[in-house]
């Protein structure tokens, strides 16, 4: 033997079964870690894709800029691609038309189709200002081809076109203005501009060549050009999953995410530290005998430093191989089974990034968590070691006190607490367990406000007027009604941006009507004032929160010669249409105010099992309305809720079950630190009930201490969650979540009684000269 190091493989070998536990907590940690960082990685790069696919392949777009000045900067180095581009008639209401359908003008180059929208093309880019090309969908709407020639009306005249190409675009957006895109170039559309009279407004997306630092190149190109927010519109939806966008909205997400990953860290130390604490413990006589035949302190020190890393030897590349797995697995879940806007997910990719994440973090817990115990073990005495009391307190200060509870409650919360580091580790892991739970608590609370279609009246089907005018008969409503596998049918009447006197100020309000069904939904969304007011025909409307335009509880509105009092405000609804403050009164109140009878829309919710030929009905009734099917996008959208709700809960029962393990491992090592003891204590007497008894109270010690510990904090995070995050852009009111923590309660009973039952058993099946003669 070269050295005391030597040892190391030799005692891995002897002590496998001791180190058992904290093998399982490094693959654990390690595996969390992957697999995170992995899945991470996988739903940036689909996300990513699905933004390009979505919103377009751009970074940012200049606007209100001179065209020398945005052309100055299209051309530098920095850009991979830009284009110039205009567009008309994107709201269907100024009289474009062609095969008198609405057509939406765009005059763009051909760089805007092929690398910033990637439109699949059939045909050609129109070259000349003479040709144009067409949505796909208007072959069929039309029964055209490539070569045809359309004519285009507009208000000052006719054009004639040669279609050189279809793009696949956005057949939704087509759908809503019941027409289709026309797409031109620059000649053409400038030509139609000056015939109609219209000013030009064009942007220029620019898309950069290095997408590594993004925001400061933003930055820099807004200072070098004096460039305001209202100059340079941010591709939001991309730059924020490329951790480049300005919005603080966005931003604020980036310090949780951190927090997030230091609690795990954190967690993982105290897991990993709290079972070495105990298994060196266990093993002190063996360490004591390590300093008899010479070893130094500092030698001890390496030593369990260096066996600790040399359980990472397999524990790693375990837990690394687990979490590629499972990221692989989940992948192919949410690209087959929950599909919608996961269907772009990675196959069998392989997380460099993750596997590096979990293996850095496996080394660095495991060396942070060795340092603690490595001391412990360097501190035993060698003449303890050798005389067999190397587990007896070297002083006893007081007596364990008695007063309140039985002799064998008290040892087992003396047992508990006498140990301060042990103690204090072990309730970390608790807290840590709670602090995690809370936040992910909260977290899916956020994601209940940016998924609104999970609302309880979300409808499934929606029927609305074309030119949205309150235009919807209420005969229809009835109607509907009457048809099997309708749960539920509400109209809503509307007015955006309407004059009123707010507390006499001259403003505007989106008006909303709500009817009974849709005013109860609101009962859990009440920030403030009083809900019942608003029923009937009443003076009384309420507001939903808008942290732009805010209105407050007793403000007065005054429309035509009426006076409306707020007496509520709601933090879930609708929503600002026009971006004016949102008001909503009941039915009839609306009814007394405008004087219209009719809807703008009409919402259908649908059994589960309702039949197709039911919702044929429906759409058939709706005849020259525009009508809606939501049902799959709802799906699409609960699908995702669902997804990241299970992965939160997957994480958390990870966490849990490492937890749960680690107060296993500590009461059986503490115990078997402790066999003597015990063996003592029923040769004079204490009964098995006892034993387990006071094992009992020392495990509830533990987890009272870690759940009082944890619910404090975890409670503060989740209000820093609320306040910082949601409060602040939704609204709504902070509320103890009694659900979550109730979760966390029965949880940690469940740890409780698991902690004790193996230790007691083995104690009650060993007899008495077994536990006396046990090392």
């Amino acid at each position: 033997m070269k050295s005391y190091l030597s040892l190391v493989p030799i005692s891995a070998r002897v002590h496998k079964r001791q180190s058992r536990m904290t093998r399982i907590c490094i693959i654990l940690a390690v595996f969390l870690v992957t697999s995170i960082f992995s899945m991470a990685e996988m739903w940036t790069k689909a996300e990513t894709t699905t933004m390009r696919h979505n919103q377009g392949d751009w970074h940012i777009a200049l606007q209100n800029v001179l065209e020398n000045e945005a052309k100055q900067i299209m051309e530098t180095s920095d850009v991979a691609f830009s284009s110039w581009y205009n567009e008309m008639n994107t709201s269907a209401d100024q009289g474009y038309y062609t095969g008198g359908k609405n057509a939406a003008l765009y005059g763009v180059e051909e760089t805007y189709t092929t690398n910033i929208m990637n439109y699949p093309l059939e045909g050609s880019y129109p070259q000349s200002e003479k040709e144009a090309a067409l949505s796909a969908d208007a072959k069929d709407l039309f029964g055209i081809t490539v070569g045809d020639r359309i004519t285009l009306n507009t208000p000052a005249g006719d054009f004639e076109y040669t279609i050189s190409g279809f793009y696949e675009d956005d057949t939704e957006f087509n759908n809503i203005i019941d027409g289709t895109c026309v797409y031109m170039n620059r000649a053409a559309f400038d030509e139609i501009s000056a015939m109609n009279g219209t000013e030009p407004a064009p942007q220029f997306y620019i898309h950069f060549k290095k997408e590594s630092g993004l925001k400061k190149a933003i930055a820099d190109l807004k200072q070098q050009y004096n460039l305001t927010a209202a100059n340079v519109k941010e591709n939001m939806g991309l730059l924020g999953i490329l951790g480049a966008s300005s919005n603080e909205s966005v931003s604020q997400l980036y310090p949780l995410a951190a927090v997030c990953f230091i609690i795990i860290l954190v967690s993982g130390v105290f897991m990993i530290s709290s079972c070495m604490n105990s298994n060196v413990t266990q093993r002190t006589a063996f360490f004591g005998m390590m300093r008899c035949i010479g070893a130094s302190k500092q030698q001890i020190i390496r030593f369990v430093r260096l066996e600790a890393l040399n359980w990472c030897k397999t524990a790693i590349p375990i837990g690394c191989a687990l979490g590629t797995i499972t990221c692989w697995i989940l992948c192919a879940v949410l690209k087959f089974l929950v599909k919608g806007e996961w269907v772009d997910m990675p196959l069998f990719a392989v997380s460099i990034s993750g596997i590096l994440s979990g293996a850095a973090v496996g080394v660095v817990t495991v060396f942070i968590a060795a340092h603690s115990p490595a001391k412990q073990a360097a501190r035993v005495s060698p003449v303890a070691a050798v005389s067999g009391n190397a587990n007896v307190s070297k002083k006893v200060s007081r007596i364990t006190k008695i007063r309140f509870f039985k002799v064998e409650t008290s040892l087992g919360i003396h047992h508990a607490t006498g140990a301060k580091k042990n103690l204090l580790l072990i309730t970390g892991s608790f807290a840590l367990m709670i602090v995690l739970f809370l936040a992910f608590s909260a977290c899916l609370d956020l994601v209940h406000k940016l998924l609104p279609s999970i609302s309880d009246f979300t409808p499934d089907i929606t029927i609305s007027s074309e030119n949205d005018a309150n235009s919807v008969t209420r005969d229809l409503v009835e109607e509907i009604s009457e048809i099997p596998g309708v749960k539920t049918v509400f109209g809503t009447m509307l007015n955006t941006a309407y004059p009123v006197e707010i507390n006499g100020r001259a403003e505007t309000v989106d008006l909303f009507s709500y009817n009974k069904f849709m005013i109860d939904n609101f009962k859990n969304s009440v920030m403030s004032g009083d809900l019942s007011k608003v029923y009937g025909n009443s003076g009384y409307a309420l507001a939903i929160y808008n942290q732009d335009k805010r209105l407050s509880v007793g403000d007065k509105i005054k429309i035509g010669g009426e006076e409306i009092e707020i007496a509520c405000i709601v933090s879930e609804g609708v929503g600002s249409v026009s971006g004016s403050a949102t008001m909503v009164c009941s039915e009839e109140t609306y009814t007394r105010l405008l004087g219209e009878q009719n809807y703008m829309m009409v919402s259908v919710m649908l059994e589960k099992d309702v039949s197709e030929a039911d919702v044929n009905r429906i759409c058939d009734l709706a005849g020259d309305y525009l009508f809606l099917d939501n049902r799959e996008e709802n799906r699409d959208v609960n699908g995702s809720y669902w997804v990241f709700r299970l992965a939160a809960y997957g994480f958390l029962a990870i966490i849990s079950l490492i937890t749960v393990l680690n107060i296993m491992n500590s009461i059986s090592i503490g115990v078997s630190a402790r066999i003597k003891q015990y063996g003592a204590m029923r040769a004079v007497g204490m009964e098995s009930r006892q034993v387990t008894k006071m094992i009992a109270a020392e495990a509830v010690t533990y987890a009272a201490s870690g759940t009082i510990v944890g619910i404090v904090l975890g409670l503060l995070l989740h209000y820093l969650i609320y306040v910082k995050i949601i409060l602040s852009h939704f609204g709504g009111v902070w509320k103890i979540p009694v659900t979550p923590i109730a979760i966390i309660i029965l949880l940690i009973s469940f740890s409780c009684i698991a902690a004790v039952h193996t230790p007691a058993k083995r104690i009650r099946n060993m007899a008495v000269t077994d536990t006396i003669n046990e090392l």
